[in-house]
């Protein structure tokens, strides 16, 4: 596939992610999460990956349906401490129901965010931010169309086109982007409130991030 640029900016390019660049997007993903459809930031001298922006879509459950990640959650993951964050982060975003709160059929989630540790400080997260909103903004008017990353692959979803996009957003960091670009501030949770095997989440954080936001963006 052809890459398609979103944006160039200082030094970094914009594009939606392709097959070749996976594996690369996944390292990212990978080493940004240790020391704490997808768009990713290219250094524009280098071509080196800089960040990568993971988006997922949602439509409502219909009844008895069963949530795809949860139940991958429920088969796969078994340590405790984990399952808990997962469902800490869960009941943050299912506090309000997106799709009543604003009459949609489908919404996108910036399901993770990451930018490689040399090309912080640049504004790469809130640019990739931006390039998602814009990549809503692009499906809804049908300026590009939706393709599977794997030959011959159905598309999932496919004719899901978003109207809210998302974010549950869990550090300073992130909290800021959805404060420059005007987010809605749907729900706010202290991590002094959230206790894992008797320990707050905020002891074992640091008191550096104070707080997780589910955060929406109207298109």
């Amino acid at each position: 596939m052809e890459t398609q640029l979103i944006r160039r900016e200082n030094g970094i390019d914009y594009v939606l992610l392709t097959n070749d660049r996976l594996e690369e997007a996944l390292r990212i993903q990978a080493s940004t999460m240790a020391d704490e459809n997808i768009a990713i930031g290219l250094d524009s001298d280098t071509n080196e990956m800089a960040g990568v922006i993971f988006n997922k879509m949602h439509i409502p459950l219909k009844d008895g349906e069963e949530d795809a990640f949860e139940s991958f959650v429920e088969k796969n993951i078994k340590h405790r401490s984990c399952i808990e964050l997962i469902n800490f982060l869960n009941n943050v975003e299912s506090k309000v129901n997106i799709f009543e709160k604003y009459n949609v059929d489908a919404m996108m989630e910036m399901f993770y965010l990451g930018t490689d540790t040399k090309y912080r400080g640049r504004g790469i997260g809130k640019i990739l931010t931006e390039c998602t909103l814009k990549l809503g903004k692009m499906l809804q008017n049908g300026e590009i169309k939706k393709v599977s990353m794997v030959t011959d692959e159905t598309i999932v979803l496919e004719a899901a086109i978003p109207k809210v996009v998302i974010a549950v957003y869990t550090s300073n960091y992130s909290i800021r982007i959805g404060e420059k670009l005007n987010g809605e501030f749907l729900v706010n949770v202290f991590y002094e409130d959230f206790i894992i095997n008797g320990k707050k989440m905020s002891e074992r954080i640091g008191s550096n991030h104070k707080r997780v936001a589910l955060v929406a963006y109207k298109l």
